[in-house]
């Protein structure tokens, strides 16, 4: 059977609900769960500037839905002069110099003291270590790289050389805890402050042989030395391990559909991983031709991207496994954000229509005029949906699209009174995800006995933590 036609029937038995028992591949040791490992995960990103954007703290993250926590972004670097590899902190003040000088926005109500010559932690770093002291089920990841900086990846991979000692930092800076020192408070940093706090690295190289978000030297030798970077992380893990007695966590964000085999050796680099969390969303974006879905549960034939059947999250699942990756190393992705196009057509309530989204702001959370807008800006701002996702308001009626398993809003005159050019008050359609389409994954986590579910990220839910609580439904 060709593989077009092998990944159209996988996709129909994923959604069936029956794949795990034909497609999946019999359990191997090498695939198994690592023993400090999760065996299942609900895990979700927490940027580091979630402190000044929305005002969310580490003390909002709802830990009892949750179990792992994937912190963004370390920062891999490189020296050109020297020749030096780093692994650095993204925001030195957000990660661990801002005093919280009252315990409003402490887990555990209590302020910190800088006077205090003995505390060399501050920031959400701090933070993460008393969540973690109270809910001692929960493992915390450094993630390295993403979108905007994965800029040195590519030169980080290519040489032993290189990879050994980009690694080496990468472990002493977010595993043994090595800050730098001599900022603000005096004391902060240091030899081992913030040793305990990460239990693992999340790799979110963007991409491999690709430039991205700017990346330098990329090339096709990437594709190989992800893999062979992968396993000088897995080895240095485990030799620091074996002193520590500790196990410490290697997983991935790697991108969805037929694009994973492109940037990535997707069954080789697999082995190195405890699990691959699947990006199975953005496959339709503001730069796109039509107004789509930002992720698809199902084939709607109507997508752009129709033609590839992996382009929607159970075509990618039947993907993976179609390449050797075992069903307990999948996490299946889910963005807590939507995508917002404006000036549609009114037909067929502005799907899969041609929009112009001019006079929006990617720099902005202003709910109107933001490209992305978050469940929360959606639910708690602007009260175009209700937290259920099902009822519509300011105008806005919710639909379901059956084909896609996807939701979406309307609006045939949408008021957009920050937009910075053209009329204020345009057709608009808002894709986004809701506890019912996040519920077929869940469903689909089951069936196949995959090993959880992902978030990017957390602070972008409801205040009522409606995504999220049914995310937790992974873990019963």
């Amino acid at each position: 059977m060709r593989r077009s036609r092998r990944l159209s029937v996988l996709v129909a038995l994923a959604v069936t609900g029956s794949l795990a028992l034909v497609a999946a591949p019999p359990a191997q040791a090498s695939s198994a769960p690592r023993p400090d490992g999760p065996k299942k995960v609900v895990t979700a990103y927490f940027a580091d500037w979630n402190v000044y954007g929305r005002g969310y703290f580490v003390k909002d993250i709802p830990v009892d839905k949750l179990n792992v926590i994937q912190y963004a972004f370390g920062v891999p670097g490189y020296d050109e002069a020297t020749g030096r590899a780093s692994c650095d902190v993204l925001d030195p003040w957000a990660d661990y110099q801002q005093v919280y000088w009252t315990g409003d926005n402490t887990v555990d109500g209590v302020a910190d003291d800088p006077s205090n010559p003995d505390q060399h932690l501050f920031g959400n770093f701090h933070q993460l270590r008393k969540l973690k002291a109270a809910n001692p089920h929960l493992k915390v990841q450094i993630s390295l790289g993403g979108w905007t900086k994965s800029t040195w990846f590519s030169t980080l991979a290519s040489t032993p050389e290189l990879r050994k000692a980009f690694v080496a930092s990468c472990i002493d800076t977010f595993i043994k805890g090595n800050l730098p020192a001599g900022g603000w408070p005096e004391n902060a940093g240091g030899e081992g402050a913030a040793a305990g706090i990460f239990d693992g690295i999340d790799l979110d190289w963007e991409y491999p042989t690709q430039v991205a978000g700017g990346n330098v030297n990329p090339g096709p030798a990437d594709r190989r030395n992800a893999t062979l970077l992968a396993a000088e992380f897995r080895k240095q893990l485990d030799a620091y391990g074996a002193v520590t007695g500790d196990y410490y966590l290697l997983t991935a964000a790697l991108p969805a559909a037929t694009s994973s085999t492109k940037y990535f050796e997707l069954k080789e680099i697999t082995k190195y991983f405890d699990w691959n969390n699947v990006m199975t969303y953005d496959f339709n974006v503001p730069s796109g031709p039509k107004a789509s879905h930002n992720t698809l549960f199902t084939p709607d034939p109507r997508d752009p991207n129709a033609r590839n059947l992996s382009w929607n999250t159970t075509g990618t699942v039947a993907y993976y496994l179609l390449q050797g990756v075992p069903a307990n190393k999948i996490v299946v992705g889910v963005p807590f954000y939507g995508q917002q196009y404006l000036r549609t057509s009114t037909a067929n309530r502005g799907l899969y229509s041609a929009f112009d989204n001019t006079g929006t702001d990617a720099n902005v959370l202003t709910v109107d005029v933001t490209p992305q807008p978050t469940y929360h800006a959606l639910v708690d701002e602007g009260g175009y949906v209700d937290a259920a996702g099902t009822t519509g308001g300011a105008g806005y009626t919710a639909y379901w699209n059956p084909l896609a398993g996807e939701p979406y809003l309307f609006n045939p005159a949408a008021a957009h009174p920050n937009l910075t050019t053209g009329p204020a008050t345009v057709p608009t359609l808002i894709s986004f995800s809701s506890p019912r389409s996040i519920g077929e994954r869940v469903k689909l986590i089951k069936a196949l006995r995959l090993r959880g579910a992902m978030a990017w990220e957390i602070s972008q839910d409801s205040d009522s933590h409606a995504l999220i609580s049914e995310l937790a439904r992974v873990l019963e």
